[in-house]
């Protein structure tokens, strides 16, 4: 799954709307907008954000770069 349609789907269950999310997160309503529709490109603080606000945990893994 997709994180944006994951962030979507966690703010419908908790009953928010984009607003909502937007208001308790700090972040833009246009960037929540873009992020559920896949068009935006938010950085890892801005995810961060929002995944707090969701009670989400953001993981970032490195991939192993073969030689």
């Amino acid at each position: 799954m997709i994180f944006y349609s994951i962030i979507k789907e966690r703010r419908a269950l908790l009953g928010l709307t984009q607003q909502d999310l937007a208001d308790y997160s700090g972040v833009s309503l246009r960037i929540i907008k873009s992020i559920e529709t896949g068009k935006g490109n938010p950085s890892v603080r801005t995810l961060t954000k929002i995944a707090d606000t969701l009670g989400l945990e953001l993981l970032l893994k490195v991939k192993e770069v073969i030689k």
